[in-house]
C-alpha cells in the first residue's frame, strides 16, 4: 500500500499490532487527517514503499512500520509531530550512536535500534531505524504476568551489563548538581503550581535530600537508559517451562546520560512494574516510599529512597520536557507529580489537590 496513492487512510489505521508489539488506536478524524499528510510526505522523501502498520494514537511521534518497494527489511519510520518531539528523537538517535562504537559486547550492541536514515533537520522531520524483533515487555506481562520475576531477572542482567561495561564508582558532587539541576528546573519551569508556596517548597526539599544522598559517598555512574521500562524492551516469548524471556532489543533511548546515576535506571523497572501489575501511580508508589523508606518489590527486592525519587524525577521531568501535552494533562500530575512533592513539603495529603489549585503549564 502506498501513502502517496488516494488510499483512505483508515485503511492503514485497522492494523491491531506490529512487529515488537505496538499496540495501535486509531486517532480522532482530525488527527488521522494530518497524519495521512504527514505520512504523504514522508513517503515522497523517503521513495516508493509500502506501508504496512501505523500507530497514531496520542503519543508526540507518529510510528510506522514500511517495507521498501522491491523487498528488504521493513522499517520503522518516526515522524515526530512537535518541535519537542524532534529534540527527543535527536537525543535517542545520537545516544545510541555513541553507545554502539563504545560498547565491545556483540551482544549489547544488537539490543541497540539501527539508524537507517536521519532527516531530523529537513522537513518533514523523520527518523528510520531498522526492526528489532521481540515482544515489548508491557505487552508480555499483560498477557502473561507471572513472568514479572523472570522478565525482570532478564532486564537486570543486561542492565548489569550495560552499567559494568561503561560505569564505576564516583564522589564528583558536581555530577550530582548536574544532574538535579536541569530536571527540577524543568518542573518549575513547566508546571504552575510547582511555582506557588507548596510546590517550591517540595522542589527545595527533594533538591536537599538527593544531594545529601548522592554526593560525599560512592555512587555508581554508567551509561544510563533513563527510562528503564518493561515497554522500552523487547523479548522472545519464552516457553511456560523454560528459561527466563530472553531480551532481543532496548529501545526508547532519548533521556541516556553517559554519565548518570546508574540506580534510576533500576528503579524505574519497578516503579512500572508497580503501574502495570498493580495499577499504582508512580506518584502512589513514591508517597509511600518516602514514608516506609524505600521501594520494594518482590521482583526487583529492596531499592533505595534516593533511586526511587530520582528515578522519579527523570520521569517526570523527561515526559515535561518531551510533550507539553503532560504539563496540560491536570489530572495526571494530580495522580503523579503534586502528591510527591506535597509529601516532600511536609503537607502529607493522600488525596493530592483538590480542584482549586492551579497546576497547569
Amino acid at each position: 500500500m502506498n501513502v502517496g496513492s488516494r488510499v483512505p487512510l483508515h485503511e492503514l489505521m485497522g492494523v491491531r499490532e506490529v512487529a515488537g508489539g505496538l499496540l495501535l488506536v486509531p486517532p480522532g478524524v482530525a488527527g488521522r487527517v494530518a497524519d495521512g499528510l504527514r505520512l504523504r510526505l514522508v513517503a515522497r522523501e523517503l521513495g516508493p514503499g509500502r506501508w504496512e502498520a501505523v500507530t497514531p494514537g496520542s503519543s508526540d511521534v507518529l510510528v510506522a512500520r514500511r517495507r521498501p518497494a522491491g523487498g528488504g527489511s521493513p522499517v520503522l519510520v518516526k515522524c515526530p509531530r512537535t518541535r519537542e518531539a524532534v529534540r527527543a528523537l535527536v537525543r535517542e538517535r545520537d545516544a545510541v550512536a555513541v553507545l554502539a562504537s563504545e560498547l565491545r559486547s556483540p551482544g549489547l550492541r544488537g539490543l541497540l535500534p539501527e539508524t537507517v536514515d536521519s532527516r531530523l533537520g529537513g522537513w518533514p522531520p523523520v527518523l528510520v531505524q531498522g526492526v528489532l524483533p521481540g515482544v515489548p515487555g508491557d505487552v508480555l506481562l499483560s498477557r502473561r504476568p507471572e513472568l514479572a520475576g523472570r522478565l525482570t531477572a532478564s532486564a537486570f542482567g543486561v542492565l548489569d551489563e550495560l552499567h559494568g561495561a561503561t560505569g564505576g564508582l564516583s564522589r564528583d558532587g558536581r555530577l550530582v548538581d548536574g544532574w538535579l539541576g536541569h530536571r527540577l528546573a524543568v518542573l518549575s519551569d513547566r508546571v504552575r503550581w510547582c511555582r506557588g508556596a507548596e510546590g517550591t517548597a517540595g522542589l527545595l526539599a527533594l533538591r536537599s535530600y538527593l544531594r545529601r544522598e548522592l554526593t560525599g559517598r560512592p555512587v555508581q555512574v554508567a551509561r544510563t537508559h533513563g527510562d528503564f521500562t518493561p515497554g522500552n524492551l523487547l523479548l522472545r516469548s519464552p516457553d511456560p517451562d523454560g528459561p527466563p524471556p530472553a531480551v532481543t532489543g532496548l529501545v526508547g533511548w532519548g533521556e541516556s546520560l553517559a554519565d548518570g546515576p546508574a540506580v534510576v535506571d533500576r528503579a524505574s523497572f519497578a516503579l512500572d512494574l508497580g503501574r502495570l501489575l498493580d495499577g499504582r501511580s508512580w506518584g502512589e508508589q513514591l508517597v509511600t516510599a518516602l514514608r516506609t523508606g524505600g521501594l520494594h518489590r518482590p521482583e526487583t527486592g529492596e531499592l533505595p529512597l534516593s533511586g526511587a525519587l530520582s528515578a522519579w524525577l527523570w520521569h517526570v521531568s523527561g515526559r515535561l520536557e518531551q510533550s507539553r501535552r503532560f504539563a496540560r494533562d491536570r489530572d495526571r500530575l494530580r495522580k503523579v507529580l503534586v502528591p510527591v512533592l506535597r509529601e516532600l513539603a511536609g503537607s502529607g495529603s493522600d488525596s493530592g489537590p483538590g480542584p482549586g489549585p492551579r497546576i497547569g503549564p
